[in-house]
């Protein structure tokens, strides 16, 4: 009998992104398993947990994950035509993946550790540059209707926002979404921002 859902054992929905604490993520539902999970959610009135896949597929599979992913809770959904659901999701806490389960219909739940968020008081560690680089990449359309308000005296939005909208793997995004350590994640953060400057030194980064 698979483990009933609770806020230390819950859904999982592998993805080939990664979403950060405060982004938000739209998706299209159509596979059975992650319209019941959704549906499941949503009648408990609790979340689950968005992973990147490290090998294999989003659909009709059960693919190798990473261990470090991010607690979203469903803030909007609205049913399309084919028996589609699109819902959209925001990020709220990292957390460690711990045991998984498999369910009869695929889908996968995990025991999990939820992980302090990185200080958002901090503003002492505020990168001028780094603010600079987020105001400009405010300024596209497509940036500020997705977040019309971002807070440039809290760390953990300028941080979060950055590593989402910066043109960097997917691979670089997990390794920063993993950083547990604010000092450690503006290093990093940092060298992506320069490497990216060094290949294209008049983008725009969108």
């Amino acid at each position: 009998m698979n483990k009933p859902f609770e806020k230390n054992h819950l859904p999982l929905f592998p993805l080939n992104t990664v979403i950060f604490v405060n982004g938000i993520l739209q998706l299209q539902i159509f596979e059975q398993r992650y319209l019941n999970m959704i549906k499941t959610c949503m009648r408990n009135q609790h979340g689950f947990i968005a992973v990147l896949i490290r090998h294999g597929n989003e659909v009709n599979d059960i693919p190798e994950i990473y261990s470090t992913g991010t607690y979203v809770e469903i803030i909007d959904w609205d049913s399309l035509d084919n028996n589609l659901l699109s819902i959209s999701i925001k990020g709220r806490q990292r957390v460690h993946i711990n045991h998984t389960e498999i369910h009869d219909d695929k889908l996968i739940s995990a025991d999990i550790n939820y992980l302090d968020n990185l200080k958002a008081e901090a503003t002492d560690l505020i990168d001028e540059d780094l603010v600079n680089l987020l105001q400009a990449l405010h300024k596209h359309p497509f940036v500020s209707a997705k977040y019309p308000d971002i807070d440039y005296t809290l760390l953990l939005d300028i941080t979060y926002k950055l590593c989402e909208l910066l043109p960097s793997s997917n691979t670089e995004k997990q390794m920063l979404l993993e950083s547990s350590q604010t000092s450690t994640l503006l290093e990093q953060l940092k060298t992506i921002v320069n490497r990216l400057e060094n290949l294209a030194p008049d983008a725009d980064f969108l």
